[in-house]
């Protein structure tokens, strides 16, 4: 995977996902290097969000006592974030086989992967963007988040294939449902850990 394949496999996912959920799923990569992949992606995309807290404009405290303050530390984030990831391969891959879908472990797993690729792309120019052009970066994110939803689809619909959009959505929905229950486990052992070696 050269430097130009994954230039050409960005703008093709942007532009055409399907074409490029087959390219991805055609590469075949082993399912260790994938797991391997994907903690590096939760672990650069940690490190970015914790930029993003130390360059970023001061948060407004109303909107910061939103956030549970255990995803207030970076490393915490980061950990909360491979698990969620983690959740969410499995999640879309057991729903999706069970509504009749056929996507292996792997091959969801690949595709979620590269999703995290561009994610850490967003997230980078979004940083560059807050910085200086805020209200771009309001816009930006709006646009990252609808045509990144799409991209999702069409990757789920692709790799079980279904052959139905509506059906994808039906697994992603369910799939998140369970990917929250999930997470308050994972958030809960989590915060265990931390307040207990408080």
């Amino acid at each position: 995977m050269s430097l130009e394949f994954t230039k050409n496999l960005f703008w093709q996912t942007l532009r055409a996902p399907r074409a490029a959920a087959e390219r991805i799923l055609a590469l075949n990569l082993p399912r260790d290097w994938l797991w391997m992949a994907l903690v590096l992606m939760g672990v650069l995309n940690g490190i970015v969000y914790s930029m993003f807290l130390q360059m970023g404009p001061a948060p407004d405290p109303d909107r910061a006592q939103m956030i549970p303050p255990v995803l207030q530390s970076p490393m915490v984030f980061t950990l909360f974030l491979v698990g969620a990831l983690a959740i969410t391969v499995v999640t879309l891959t057991w729903v999706g086989r069970a509504m009749g879908g056929k996507a292996q472990l792997s091959q969801i797993l690949a595709l979620i992967g590269w999703l995290q690729v561009l994610r850490l792309i967003v997230q980078i120019v979004l940083l560059v963007l807050m910085l200086a052009l805020p209200l771009a970066g309001m816009f930006f994110v709006i646009m990252a988040s609808v045509w990144g939803l799409v991209i999702l689809v069409v990757f789920v619909d692709r790799a079980h294939e279904f052959g139905n959009s509506f059906k994808a959505a039906g697994v992603i929905i369910l799939g998140f449902l369970g990917m929250l229950i999930g997470l308050s486990i994972f958030l809960s052992v989590v915060g265990a850990l931390f307040m207990g070696g408080a």
